[in-house]
């Protein structure tokens, strides 16, 4: 009997899952245009050495550089680098939330984003 109660805690244990994935509801009445310019911080790393194509690109307007999340939006990341420096209209959502995973047990930076939905030019 002893047994059977410690393997029934290690299923219901192991089935029981550590965090759950939060799903962003966006409703379409809260899209911005906006005018911003891309810009782009290159990584670097605890050396202080930079790493080449490991930076994150970003949108300045209204006063703060918004991170760009490119899983969130419908904009590649090729089509950002060539306004890189311009300043172009988009529709995006600001959101906040983990910049580098939809997973909370995935260790992520955290703070405000855009997710681009369309590049008007």
């Amino acid at each position: 009997m002893k047994n059977l109660v410690i393997f029934l805690f290690v299923i219901i244990g192991c089935g029981t899952p550590k965090g759950t994935v939060k799903t962003e509801i966006i409703d379409a009445s809260t899209m911005k245009t906006v005018q911003a310019k891309v810009t782009y911080k290159p990584f670097v790393n605890k050396a202080g050495k930079t790493i080449p194509d490991a930076g994150d690109y970003f949108l300045l307007y209204d006063n703060y550089e918004w991170f760009i999340k490119f899983s969130a939006g419908n904009v590649l990341r090729t089509d950002i680098e060539k306004l890189l420096d311009q300043t172009t209209t988009f529709k995006v959502f600001e959101l906040e939330g983990l910049w580098d995973t939809n997973d909370p047990t995935i260790q992520s930076r955290v703070g405000k984003y855009v997710s681009i939905h369309e590049i008007i030019q």
